[in-house]
């Protein structure tokens, strides 16, 4: 067995066909259409979308909803589930176990029992001495343990508005115990991904094997090998639920107290293989007048709703191009299709006739040489202004680089790239200066020639002082 022991550790889309109400993400539900939930959280799990909401976020007690994080503790914990065995003391079977209008399984402290066979226990008929017993184990017999176990694991999980202080759900909020429609979605889509999970929510009866407790099969003429057999509280998984049965409901779990009122976590696939998982939280505790759950009608009433008015459908092709880009350097081809990664399947009203609108994030261009599935840049898809998602872009196909352009191409960009700017500048800039540094020390050679040239002959005759004769002429 592997044990571990704790350390604290899209968006919804909102669609206007119909119109969604400001308070519910996804959908709105058809007009006259009466809840009794006081929380709902539904999302299909093809798409991650929810689908629909109600008080999604508001804390609650969960009554035994709490069972499914005790359920995935002990799959991820416990390796060997058929050969592992648990057993519980005496001091475990206090009084909300031994209560007799509390659920349980028959098991009585000090039996022995497989860990499979409490898995089915905790699920069919919410056993909350076999989810006691299942804590025990797992918290090395010390309860607070497993709680701290717990609420880590459910950190983890992104659960935000979820405390656990109890193995089976018997405490209520007033105790700690608490969670949202939201956060036991994110506990139980977790533990859907275990195969041994969906085949055991998915069990209406399953016969208890013998045990050092129990050593004599109680219904010896149906099963010899077998100690009794436990039930499934799920009224919709039962074909003898009359008028509540439905065929898409593969499980998971129901939780009641009288302060949590009627709880119920169910998973459902259509016939076209569409997969939900709904959570419905805080309906009354009475039954409805034909003895069901509302718990049991709400969940009836939002699935009949969703798969007769929606359906998922991709709103991309990844075979056929949507969009293309310049290619440089080849001669093969001037543009480049691309395709999307992926076919981004949405929930849509069968009777939607919106058109979607696609917003491109690509590039100016691409060069070659490009690989056929490189990506290029991505599409986002929305419908009535609402965002869908976002998808890669690759190429459709091979582009081969030509050496020619390519050479050419490089040439022109080294020309013309800010390094030869620069260069260019630099150079017209020496010779801006050269030409005024040649014509200045120019002029000044001038000026140092004008300033050594002997003065003429006729400027060097003596003059005649002012006011003396001539000389006289002795010829």
């Amino acid at each position: 067995m592997k044990r571990c022991l704790a350390c604290v550790m899209i968006a919804l889309i909102v669609l206007t066909v119909p119109v969604p109400s400001a308070s519910a993400a996804g959908f709105s539900l058809p007009e006259g259409t009466q809840l009794s939930a006081q929380s709902v959280y539904i999302v299909n799990l093809d798409t991650g979308l929810c689908v629909y909401e109600q008080n999604a976020d508001e804390k609650r007690s969960v009554a035994s909803l709490t069972k499914l994080m005790t359920a995935l503790l002990l799959m991820e914990n416990v390796e060997d589930l058929e050969g592992t065995y648990i057993s519980g003391g005496t001091a475990l079977y206090t009084e909300e176990i031994t209560d007799p209008q509390a659920s349980n399984a028959d098991i009585l402290p000090n039996e022995e029992v497989r860990a499979i066979d409490l898995l089915y226990a905790m699920m069919l008929p919410s056993a909350n001495e076999a989810a006691k017993n299942v804590g025990y184990f797992l918290g090395n017999g010390d309860m607070n343990n497993f709680y701290a176990l717990m609420n880590a694991r459910a950190a983890e999980l992104g659960c935000t508005n979820t405390n656990f202080t109890s193995a089976n759900g018997l405490a209520d909020m007033d105790e700690g115990n608490y969670s949202t429609a939201h956060d036991i979605f994110l506990i139980a889509q977790e533990c859907w991904k275990h195969e041994i999970f969906r085949t055991v929510v998915g069990t209406s009866i399953y016969w208890m094997p013998l045990t050092n407790k129990h050593t004599t099969p109680e219904f010896p003429e149906q099963n010899a090998n077998a100690a009794y057999f436990i039930t499934n509280s799920n009224a919709m998984l039962k074909e003898s639920s009359e008028g509540m049965y439905r065929s898409y409901i593969k499980g998971i779990k129901t939780g009641s107290t009288y302060d949590a009122g009627r709880n119920f976590v169910s998973a459902a696939v259509n016939d076209a293989g569409e997969s939900f998982i709904g959570v419905v939280l805080g309906c009354p505790w009475e039954p409805a007048e034909d003895g069901y759950a509302l718990s049991f009608h709400d969940t009836a009433t939002l699935y009949d709703w969703i798969f007769s008015s929606f359906s998922v459908r991709p709103t991309l092709s990844t075979q056929t191009p949507i969009h293309e880009v310049k290619v440089t350097h080849s001669s093969e081809t001037d543009t480049l299709a691309l395709v999307p990664a992926d076919d981004l399947a949405t929930i849509l009203p069968n009777d939607s006739d919106d058109a979607l609108q696609q917003t491109f994030d690509v590039p100016e261009s691409v060069e070659a040489p490009i690989k056929k599935g490189d990506k290029i840049g991505t599409v986002t898809v929305s419908l009535s202004g609402e965002v869908i998602g976002t998808v890669d872009l690759l190429a459709a196909e091979d582009v081969d680089l030509n050496p020619v352009l390519y050479f050419f191409s490089r040439l022109k960009a080294f020309f013309t790239s800010t390094y030869m700017c620069v260069v260019y500048v630099l150079t017209t800039l020496f010779f801006l200066f050269y030409a005024g540094l040649y014509a200045w020390l120019l002029h000044d050679e001038k000026k140092r020639r004008a300033r050594r040239r002997p003065p003429s002959s006729q400027n060097s005759r003596p003059q005649a002082r002012p006011g003396s004769r001539p000389p006289p002429n002795l010829s």
